[in-house]
């Protein structure tokens, strides 16, 4: 009896035991802070961005805060930093986001409570990366840059639990624990890119440019977070970017060129004679750049990305992690610069077409997407207002601008091709590939009339998108000012597009001069025209 009572008594006492042990044996151990005040620094940037519908001024100053990590580029022969790989070529990495349209960015160091200036070395918008440099050498004391490790697949054991900085203030840091959701494909509608990212749970009072912990190594970097979620860019497409960023030209992350969807109906799949029942996506649209740009044909069912197959939702079978969308290849197994085999069925026949990886570019589009750090472009002739339609100007009418901005001006952007508008007011599409920035036909329009003696009753004209001035086309900017050389007799002519509030109007030439001295004194306007 005692012995069956001893035994309960030892058996209560393991299990109490148990209670305190095992919690701490299966709950993964939080990585150290202090090592991160040699790594990782915050930041404070003060930002304002341009009026695009007043272009000659800027917004309020707002400020953000976040962190940048520190980082090291590869050193080449011929490399600017290539005599001293100590402190040179250091620098810090956060996203472009916190430093876009920066007027001041600050840096501070744990411990450290003057904050240094940092400035701007390379901005990468559509991958949401900056790279800034401090020249203060005090500053890089003691510090050392972060060692990326490839965030472990689902297929390696115990992958999803990871770690980030909690930062309560400047001199408290805290780590707070997540889990990984899955690897997945992220849209930067701003960009209108594709890339890899990782989408975590958890992880909630981290920021921008905070690291992304997994088993004590730094497998990726915080670009945003909100309501328990955040996404993060992997360690490989972070190493790429560093490793592009250490050559000249800079040259961005490797990216898709094309837009694709399934195919949409029978009827569609019989006019491309495209067998219905092979797996594989139809291109939608060709980009100005990226992969596959300058072989793809709108219309192409492209059904193999070298030796993966697609399905028809554009998935692939990737080898770490599983079926995936096709983009996720852009991750770890191609690479600028690679040869490619694409294969398609075109006109009914199965072809297979050579090309290279290629990287994403800045626009080549009709409607140039959202740009920082270039103040807007634009003209003053007799108070009429000419600017080219961009995703900027677009963005004006707020957070809701998809629906608020005027039908016809969204139009554009979401079609979006390399299009003219000839003199019989019809749409003519280019069939070029590829456009250089300074080739490709913009959208121009007299977004408002400045108020002046010389245009009443043109003043609540607004939005109107300009054909030709004085016979001659407009297809973008710098066309507005060689056209007002070459007046007709006395008047100088606009004609719109059918749908503005008005398809012609006129400007006396022998007035125009004296009215842009008024409307520029008047108005206090720096300048008439930035191109």
């Amino acid at each position: 009896m005692k012995i069956k009572t001893l035994t309960l008594y030892l058996f209560a006492w393991m299990l109490f035991s148990a209670s305190f042990v095992l919690p701490s044996v299966l709950r993964a151990e939080a990585p150290a802070i202090e090592p991160w005040f040699q790594q990782a620094v915050l930041l404070k940037s003060y930002q304002q961005s341009y009026d695009w519908l007043t272009p000659w001024e800027k917004r309020e100053i707002r400020t953000q805060s976040g962190m940048a990590l520190v980082v090291r580029l590869p050193v080449s022969e011929n490399s600017e930093t290539a005599g001293s790989p100590t402190k040179q070529t250091l620098h810090l990495l956060t996203t472009a986001e916190m430093v876009a349209d920066a007027t001041l960015i600050e840096a501070t160091r744990k411990g450290i409570r003057q904050p240094f200036q940092a400035k701007l070395v390379l901005m990468d918008y559509a991958a949401n990366l900056a790279l800034l440099n401090i020249e203060n050498l005090e500053f890089w004391d003691k510090l050392r840059p972060v060692e990326w490790t490839p965030v472990k697949s689902k297929k390696k054991p115990d992958p999803n639990n990871v770690y980030s900085l909690k930062i309560k203030s400047a001199q408290e840091w805290e780590m707070e624990s997540g889990t990984i959701q899955l690897m997945a494909v992220g849209h930067r509608d701003v960009s209108d890119s594709w890339l890899p990212l990782l989408k975590l749970s958890g992880v909630s009072k981290s920021g921008q440019g905070f690291p992304l912990l997994q088993d004590n190594e730094t497998i990726g970097m915080i670009l945003d977070t909100g309501s328990g979620e955040a996404k993060a860019m992997p360690a490989e497409m972070l190493l790429e970017f560093l490793a592009h960023a250490g050559r000249y030209p800079y040259q961005s992350l490797a990216h898709r060129g094309f837009r694709w969807r399934r195919l949409p109906q029978r009827s569609t799949a019989d006019y491309f004679q495209i067998p219905p029942e092979k797996p594989g996506i139809w291109i939608s649209r060709v980009f100005p750049h990226g992969t596959g740009a300058d072989v793809l044909m709108r219309g192409d069912y492209l059904t193999k990305i070298g030796k993966w197959p697609l399905s028809h939702d554009g998935k692939i079978q990737h080898p770490e992690w599983g079926l995936s969308l096709f983009d996720l290849l852009f991750l770890d197994q191609l690479k600028v610069g690679d040869s490619l085999k694409l294969s398609v069925i075109r006109d009914g026949k199965s072809i297979v077409l050579q090309t290279r990886v290629s990287a994403y570019e800045e626009d080549g589009r009709t409607v140039p997407l959202k740009r920082v750090g270039h103040p807007p472009r634009y003209i003053i002739q007799g108070g009429f207002l000419f600017q080219e339609l961009t995703l900027n100007y677009l963005s004006m009418w707020g957070a809701n601008w998809r629906s608020r901005a005027p039908i016809r001006l969204r139009l554009f952007l979401e079609q979006n091709e390399a299009v003219m508008i000839n003199k019989n007011n019809n749409i003519i599409e280019s069939t070029s590939g590829n456009k250089t920035d300074e080739s490709t036909p913009r959208v121009v329009l007299v977004t408002q009339v400045i108020p002046d003696k010389l245009n009443i009753g043109y003043q609540k004209l607004s939005n109107a998108i300009v054909l030709e001035i004085n016979g001659r086309q407009i297809q973008r900017l710098k066309d507005v000012s060689e056209a007002f050389l070459f007046p007709e007799a006395e008047f100088h002519r606009i004609d719109f597009l059918p749908g503005s509030d008005r398809l012609t109007v006129v400007l006396p030439v022998a007035e125009l001069k004296q009215a842009n001295r008024r409307i520029k004194q008047n108005f206090r306007i720096p300048k008439l025209q930035s191109l």
